[in-house]
């Protein structure tokens, strides 16, 4: 069983320095066999949630154009507070 996608994205940014919100969701959809434009949005939701609860930051943006559409993409990293909440959940071992 794997575990909730927001506890995913928690992991994988444990396990780096900082990632890109869009290798996050490539990862997100390689291991989850999911795609499509409705399930990017939920998944940069979920990272907005996260990064406002404070279990992550961001640390870097830049403004992407692409097919004359602009997007804005963000760095993350996982928090001191972030990793402690992980530590107490058990979705990290110490």
């Amino acid at each position: 069983m794997k575990i909730h996608q927001k506890g995913f994205l928690l992991v994988t940014l444990s396990k780096s320095e900082g990632m890109w919100d869009y290798q996050m969701i490539e990862k997100v959809f390689e291991d989850y066999a999911e795609s499509g434009d409705f399930k990017e949005k939920t998944l940069r939701i979920a990272l907005d949630e996260l990064s406002a609860a404070g279990l992550i930051k961001r640390i870097e943006s830049k403004l992407e154009t692409k097919n004359d559409k602009e997007k804005l993409l963000f760095k993350y990293q996982i928090s001191d507070f972030g990793m402690s909440r992980m530590l107490d959940t058990g979705l990290v071992l110490p």
